[in-house]
């Protein structure tokens, strides 16, 4: 059975990758011609943070907008229940030259680390993960891996900014409570690894003993033992994503007459083709949608998906390729009565894949949330907890790191992550449409590329040209026809 099972799947390698080379062709960074209206209608599919987001920036600058999701309200997907870091100084991209020998590690290996990569046999038939996966080891090189911690680096400091600004601008309370990230080394090499990881970084402290590790985070004294250094980042954050999402919601609606479709999904697009005059090239424009709810919704200026791990699949309707991949982790909720100890700060311990993050506590109780891990199991499983041993040992990793929290209430969740191909995000327009766009791929680093990610979009849809040394960013490296 199992050579049957290794010649199919080497037949769908074949394919995927035949259809992969046969749609290659030259990219390039692409600015709509089109004109700009004062008031364009802007469509939104997803209303995660990243649909939220982009609604924010279009709305703030002029733009008629309207966000269709399918769930019954906003953040229901990726962003309900996700880990609660918000952290530029974690930059180090899932491509990586480490990846290659670790994942034909797990794939091979009878006796998997619960830290290991896992790809559930179901993902070897789909042509979908193949097509991905070439293009995802294509960029697990040091170069690679190097120029693309540069544009995440990047794009983190900008969104760190633009949350500060947004923050400046409206009152949002989403249950922020930790004062920067502290990535802990059990051992000297650990450390040293560290310290090569943070070296770009800006507002990082090296503490090369235990006893600096405590000084700075007092709830680790009683695993002192266990501890050899760490790397502090004070520009680091946290804070409850589904509360901001929905306090974001109320903004749109009140501020800025953002209107919302829920429980419609988006059937197919109206698409006319015309010839650019000034080019000679055929110019492609979505003209309407259409929705599970039988609703055509027609006058479109712009349209925006931002719908995570399903942007890959809507957009073949339109025969556009996006390495959009989803990558399922784990998240533990541990709730505390008031007036418990929790950590003052993220905590990271990237052997064990653990990122744990105390929410700000109420006068009913305290929250820890603790997110990790990595598999590959398509679309069938995404917000389906199919394997809770693997949320077991996150738990316990945690309450080997906090021992006066295993006492408590715990819960267990899944989340997939939506990850493009070499783990930086998709943001502008996709070529040969004149008003189509995306912002997605963010995978585990949403919750802190959102905002920035948010307002380049609406800088690239608003024909906004990018000027060196201004708080801006150049969009190229984000542009969805790079691969």
């Amino acid at each position: 059975m199992s050579g049957k099972i290794i010649i199919l799947t080497s037949g769908i390698t074949t394919l995927g990758l035949y259809q992969y080379i046969n749609s290659k062709k030259k990219k390039q960074y692409i600015f709509t011609t089109k004109a700009v209206s004062d008031h364009p209608a802007s469509i939104i599919i997803g209303t995660g943070i990243i649909g939220l987001t982009s609604a924010y920036y279009l709305a703030k600058s002029g733009h008629k907008v309207i966000c269709i999701e399918k769930r019954e309200d906003v953040a229901l997907e990726t962003s309900y229940k996700n880990g609660a870091l918000i952290c530029p100084s974690l930059l180090t991209p899932w491509a990586n030259s480490d990846v290659p020998k670790s994942y034909f590690q797990s794939l091979f290996s009878s006796s998997s680390k619960p830290t290991s990569i896992k790809v559930w046999p179901s993902t070897f038939f789909s042509v979908k993960f193949y097509r991905w996966i070439y293009e995802y080891l294509k960029n697990c090189t040091t170069k690679a891996q190097i120029k693309n911690a540069t544009h995440l680096l990047t794009l983190s400091t900008y969104s760190r900014q633009c949350l500060d600004n947004i923050l400046n601008e409206n009152s949002i309370s989403f249950s922020r409570y930790s004062k920067g990230s502290l990535q802990l080394a059990i051992d000297p090499h650990i450390f040293e690894q560290l310290v090569e990881e943070s070296k770009h970084i800006n507002n990082i402290q090296l503490l090369s003993t235990a006893d600096e590790v405590i000084k700075y985070e007092p709830i680790l004294k009683s695993v002192k033992d266990r501890l050899y250094g760490g790397v502090f980042s004070s520009l680091d954050t946290n804070g409850n994503i589904y509360e901001f999402c929905c306090e974001l919601k109320k903004i749109l609606i009140e501020k800025y007459n953002v209107q919302f479709l829920f429980n419609n999904e988006i059937k197919d697009f109206i698409v006319t083709t015309t010839i650019d005059s000034r080019t000679n090239q055929q110019q492609r424009h979505v003209t309407g949608l259409l929705t599970n709810e039988n609703k055509k919704i027609n006058n479109i200026d712009n349209i925006i998906l931002t719908n995570g791990n399903y942007v890959m699949p809507l957009m073949e309707k339109l025969n556009v390729y996006i390495p959009v991949y989803p990558v399922k982790g784990y998240v533990v909720e541990i709730t505390t009565p008031p007036n418990i100890p929790l950590p003052s700060m993220n905590l990271v311990d990237d052997v064990n894949k653990l990122y744990i993050s105390a929410l700000k506590p109420t006068a009913k109780q305290g929250l820890v949330r603790v997110s990790g891990l990595a598999e590959f199991a398509g679309w069938k499983d995404i917000g389906i907890l199919s394997e809770p041993d693997r949320a077991q040992y996150l738990y316990e990793q945690t309450i080997h790191w906090l021992p006066h929290l295993g006492s408590y209430e715990k819960a267990f969740h899944s989340c997939s992550r939506p990850v493009s191909a070499d783990d930086v995000p998709l943001i502008g327009r996709c070529d040969n449409f004149d008003n189509l766009f995306v912002n997605c791929g963010h995978g585990s680093k949403g919750w802190t590329l959102a905002f920035g990610s948010a307002a380049l979009l609406a800088n690239v849809i608003n024909q906004k040209e990018y000027v060196k040394e201004t708080e801006d960013i150049n969009p190229e490296p984000y542009s969805p026809n790079r691969f």
